[in-house]
């Protein structure tokens, strides 16, 4: 799909590795440069599972001969991938005005810790850094007051994609211009694609804005019970109305004397039945159900072997092993099954320049202006990733019911899966629909939806059924648990997900019970994981070769985002870091402390000099640094630490979202966008999560009303006055 791009990949952070590898399975090929005496990582799970296919060249960066021989590299690549802030850039020759100079086909995606032009750029890319400056760790749910540390790594796992997706929009322009250029972002706009569900504000509306959250324990468990055998089951019914008395399970257990009108009585009732019974009684129901696993135990789900989601791979340092894949399918060749490259391996070789297709015209106003997108996606997991090409400037026509979309009831979620799209109401069940939905599919080069598969195939939006209409489109689908399995018409939702991939009980601390993860972090994955396809798919259309169809899934990326641990031959899994129990961290020297004046500070120490820089502070005795540190004033710590060379933040918290959106510079920047919506008012959400440069975003269209330009496009689509009112007066467009 990929086959044509050279890309370089310099970084030893798994933001940059992931996007290399996504890229990489798509086709590409992957330069990975190493340092001498290679990446640190090599002979771990992370390494093995996020460098496969690429090869490996080492370098010194530090030196005039590795520049030049970086330099010699660039002049046949077309796209530069890396993770250093803009001075450290500079120093190695990769700012972006020496780029443009020297390489001006060249597509520059940096992957830094705060934005570009932020001023806390140069600051450290720590993940845990990051999240306190924007004050993600306000949104955790815990079992304790204060801010709580996420294990999931929502703003490395976002910032991957939106870089992968952000330089193939690059490379879409370049087809037009020939111009290279920036494509830049960062693990801080990566958590902020993760915020809208959960931050935005109203001027108007049936939705008030986000109240502060009392500074007490939330250790919120939404439809998560636990069974006679000790495990944990998650149910998602959306509208929480369920009828558990209509389990036959729950017969015999409400037989036994057990009343089950109250949340505590169902609970009770829960752990009288070991989970299988529960999990087939609910099933039969097609209600959407999954285990709470532990981290790693959805590499062992016979769906996910039986989808591809994972690959056997003999690697070079730990032998046979099983390895999460990259969750797509798709009727391209791909590259999977190669294992990470020995140190050195391959190096340059036949590296001697590019024959991917430029362009000659203009410069378009917007990454991908002129590109069409057909958007028949419902609720989260996919819709938000044509949402994300319509604020790069895609023209996204949103197809929805004459109700609406499901989620609309859910106001803020709508708003952010929805934003920068345009809405046609019409009633596909009507086969009098057909000739409206074949003209909306010839005009698209891209379609995308997130239905069932017996769902579409009712509509005729299955994949052979919309190439009936366009045979050369891009057709991206987002399912629940893939398309080859067995399991292909189930159910599924967020939670149960993250309960399948292990993240209920990782985010929850070591020994404690599992907790209802926000926001949303397994549909949001997914929604990147579909705007990483479909963007692949467009790119390979528009540079000359054919219309594929890709998909994605929900248990695909569950799977894929295990990427820290893999399967070894005798069947044990790796070792990997944990959350601590009270929710602070992963050590005494990567965690967030209490000042005396009940703020906090988050500190990243990591390297040698860093650890002594912490007992410098602290005190040699490890024990003691919590009570060391709850005797200082938390500006007072900082200063200390960040004198002694420790990375250091202070953590964001009481009011985190208010702060974020009144703060001047962070509007200045594009990280708030506001427009306007007939029914909300003035919408504030997290804007731009790219910085292309010269190249401006688009967000410019609010979450449409339903059906709000549905005259407009029909118009557009060659229908007269008359035959758009005849439609309307049978109910078929609204």
């Amino acid at each position: 799909m990929l086959n044509q791009l050279r890309i370089v990949e310099i970084g030893e952070g798994m933001a940059v590795q992931v996007a290399g590898l996504l890229l990489c399975e798509l086709g590409a090929d992957v330069l990975k440069i190493e340092r001498p005496g290679g990446d640190p990582a090599r002979g771990t799970a992370p390494f093995a599972n996020w460098n496969r296919a690429k090869r490996s060249l080492v370098l010194d960066l530090d030196t005039h001969e590795g520049r030049d021989e970086l330099d010699a590299v660039l002049a046949g690549a077309d796209v530069v991938l890396h993770q250093f802030s803009p001075a450290r850039a500079r120093l190695r020759g990769l700012d972006d005005a020496r780029l443009a100079q020297r390489f001006p086909r060249l597509v520059a995606c940096a992957i830094t810790g705060s934005p570009q032009r932020h001023p806390d750029v140069e600051r450290s890319d720590d993940e845990l850094l990051v999240a306190a400056r924007l004050g993600v760790l306000y949104e955790n749910d815990g079992h304790r007051a204060g801010p709580i540390v996420y294990r999931y790594r929502a703003g490395s796992w976002a910032a991957a994609h939106l870089a992968a997706a952000g330089i193939l929009a690059r490379l879409v322009m370049r087809l037009q211009s020939g111009n290279g250029g920036a494509a830049h972002t960062s693990l801080l706009q990566g958590f902020l694609s993760k915020l809208p569900m959960v931050w935005a504000r109203n001027s108007a509306g049936p939705m008030p804005n986000p109240v502060t959250y009392p500074l007490a324990a939330r250790p919120t468990a939404i439809q998560l019970f636990q069974c006679q055998d000790g495990r944990w089951l998650q149910m998602m019914d959306p509208t929480q109305q369920f009828d558990f008395a209509s389990l036959p399970t729950m017969w015999e257990v409400m037989a036994e004397g057990f009343e089950i009108d109250t949340p505590a009585g169902v609970i009770e009732a829960f752990r009288q039945r070991p989970l299988e019974a529960w999990l087939a009684d609910l099933r039969a129901l097609d209600v959407a159900v999954e285990p709470a696993e532990s981290l790693g135990g959805v590499l062992r789900h016979p769906e996910a072997a039986l989808q591809g989601f994972v690959v056997e791979i003999d690697d070079p340092d730990m032998g046979r092993t099983i390895q999460p894949n990259t969750p797509f399918h798709t009727d391209a060749p791909l590259k999977t099954g190669h294992p990470a490259p020995r140190l050195g391996e391959r190096g340059s070789e036949g590296w001697a320049g590019t024959a991917a297709p430029v362009g000659a015209g203009a410069q378009p106003a917007h990454p991908l202006q002129g590109v069409r997108v057909l958007d028949l996606g419902m609720f989260l997991a996919g819709p938000m990733g044509p949402s994300l090409m319509g604020d790069m400037g895609a023209d996204v026509i949103k197809v929805e019911a004459l109700t609406g979309d499901r989620l609309r009831f859910m106001h803020r979620y709508y708003q952010c899966a929805a934003r920068s799209k345009r809405s046609i109401a019409l009633d596909l069940t009507q086969p009098e629909a057909q000739p409206i939905l074949e003209r909306l599919v010839k005009w698209a080069e891209a379609l995308h939806h997130n239905m069932r598969p017996k769902g579409a195939d009712k509509l005729g939006l299955s994949e052979a059924g919309v190439r009936r209409y366009n045979p050369d489109i891009a057709f991206s689908y987002v399912s629940a648990y893939g398309q080859r399995g067995h399991q292909g018409n189930w159910p599924g939702y967020d939670s149960i997900f993250n309960a399948l991939a292990g993240w209920e009980f990782e985010n929850a601390g070591e020994g404690n019970r599992p907790v209802f993860n926000r926001p949303g972090t397994m549909d949001i994955l997914s929604a990147h994981s579909c705007l990483v396809a479909t963007m692949a798919a467009v790119y390979a259309r528009r540079a000359g070769d054919r219309g594929y169809g890709i998909h994605t899934s929900m248990l695909g990326i569950s799977a894929f985002c295990q990427g820290e641990v893999l399967i070894r031959a005798d069947g044990s899994l790796t070792e990997t870091c944990h959350l601590t129990s009270d929710q602070t961290g992963f050590g005494p020297y990567h965690r967030i402390y209490q000042g005396s004046d009940d703020n906090w500070i988050a500190l990243a120490a990591h390297a040698p000099e860093e650890r002594a820089g912490v007992r410098l502070v602290l005190g040699e005795d490890e024990a003691g640094f919590e009570a060391a540190a709850r005797a200082m004033p938390a500006q007072d710590l900082l200063a200390a630490l960040e004198m002694a060379g420790v990375p250091a933040d202070a953590v964001t918290f009481e009011d985190a979202m208010n702060r974020f959106f009144d703060d001047p510079l962070n509007r200045e920047l594009g990280l708030v966008s506001v427009v306007t919506q007939p029914l909300y008012g003035e919408i504030e959400q997290p804007g731009e999560m790219w910085d292309f440069g010269d190249t401006e975003l688009a967000i410019e269209r609010a979450c449409p009303m339903i059906g709000q330009h549905t005259d407009q496009i029909m118009q557009e689509m060659g229908f007269t006055v008359d035959e758009i009112a005849d439609y309307r007066a049978r109910k078929i467009i609204g």
